[in-house]
């Protein structure tokens, strides 16, 4: 249960609290969202299985509920999910916060 507490309060909680102050803005990256899941999933399970099956890491059954899919507990998944969904969120706030207007570009 560790994992999952630890995705709860440093993972899932901060998503919540900047979709709900920017949901508007984030819900028309949809497709962008989307993407950078699956190209991390694409790459990470794959580094994840290697890495446990040749015991460079493991996952000890007392920190996760037990769900293994394909050499992995569930609670991996959902990090590289929601770990991913978290730095692009960051990413398109901070972009969003840095971009320049076009007016301020033409002045210069």
């Amino acid at each position: 249960m560790e994992y999952i507490q630890w995705l709860t309060i440093f993972v899932w909680t901060p998503l919540l609290f900047l979709w709900a102050l920017n949901w508007r803005y984030l819900s028309k990256y949809k497709k962008t969202f989307l993407y950078c899941i699956a190209f991390a999933l694409l790459f990470s399970v794959p580094w994840d299985i290697l890495a446990v099956q040749t015991q460079i890491w493991q996952f000890p059954q007392d920190t996760n509920l037990g769900i293994w899919i394909g050499g992995l507990p569930l609670e991996e998944y959902l990090f590289m999910i929601f770990v991913t969904f978290l730095i692009s969120t960051t990413t398109l706030l901070l972009k969003r916060r840095f971009e320049r207007s076009p007016d301020f570009v033409e002045q210069q």
